[in-house]
């Protein structure tokens, strides 16, 4: 995880913590487009996106743990076309297909095409590279642009003792608005598992979402234990804390065109299960200046 599982800086301050929106609204987004999905992985002809999405999780694809490191140039004023990614030796079978670039949005005011010409940078980003693999994230995402498969370079070492290879992926830029939480969405992306991304989003050690099964328990059972716990563990500020990362994570999805309803559902709840803790944590405050 290459960011704080919390970020210091709240969504709102906690005194105005009413003011957060009782529900995230799920746009209408654009249909994925399979072509999308053949272009990054012509082996997938006669899937449907769907089953495309509920499927990779079988194949036991991993997003991280394969790589031992990523070999960066030094800094420039434009992503390279491809990296060269050092991964174990045993990964070569689920070889990602390319690295995403993951930046956010350049603020306001940082283009100047005089300082463009004489090449000082008004703003340096931040770049986090993921290699993955695309065919899954065109089935996911309607608005990302194509992403053509590209015969892999590989160079293994022979060597025992290192038991590695270096290959050289092609760069994919995406900008999205909240980079540290795109960790944690590309984990739902691998997994399918919506327990898994709800603890990620809402840590708590008091109370944990059990694994996906066929029937999971009902919200309505499982909402209230949640926020009685976040409540129980946390502060408002800690609380306004966390919203902003599961905001963050509404932003991306949005920015990206997230088609999955699982992935909405489970978003969805854990807005709800937050804002409920947020309101049992009012009610003891008020409960406590009335007894005081």
């Amino acid at each position: 995880m290459p960011y704080p599982a919390v970020p210091l800086e709240p969504l709102v301050e906690p005194e105005h913590w009413r003011t957060l929106p009782t529900k995230l609204v799920r746009p209408d987004m654009p249909d994925v487009k399979m072509e999308n999905v053949l272009c990054a992985q012509p082996a997938f002809e006669g899937l449907t996106p769907k089953l495309v999405r509920s499927g990779w999780s079988h194949v036991a694809y991993k997003p991280m743990g394969i790589f031992r490191r990523v070999h960066i140039d030094s800094p420039k004023a434009a992503l390279p076309k491809a990296e060269n990614i050092l991964l174990n030796f045993e990964g070569l079978a689920g070889c990602t297909t390319h690295a995403f670039a993951v930046y956010t949005y350049a603020p306001p005011g940082t283009f100047d095409p005089t300082a463009r010409q004489r090449k000082v940078a008004r703003f340096r980003r931040c770049v986090d590279i993921y290699p993955t693999h695309a065919a899954i994230w065109a089935a996911y995402c309607s608005r990302l642009p194509p992403m053509p498969s590209q015969p892999t370079k590989i160079k293994v070492y022979s060597d025992p003792r290192r038991r590695a290879a270096v290959v050289r992926l092609p760069v994919v830029p995406i900008a999205v608005p909240y980079p540290p939480m795109f960790y944690f969405l590309q984990w739902f992306v691998y997994t399918y598992r919506k327990s898994t991304f709800i603890n990620a989003l809402l840590p708590c050690r008091k109370f944990q979402l059990p694994p996906d099964r066929l029937e999971d328990p009902p919200r309505e059972v499982t909402v209230p234990l949640y926020a009685r716990a976040l409540a129980d563990s946390y502060d408002l500020r800690r609380l306004c804390q966390m919203a902003r990362n599961v905001h963050g994570m509404y932003r991306n999805m949005v920015a990206l065109g997230v088609v999955e309803t699982r992935m909405w559902d489970a978003l969805e709840y854990t807005w709800d299960t937050l804002l409920s803790a947020m309101e049992l944590v009012e009610q003891k405050k008020t409960e406590e200046a009335q007894a005081a």
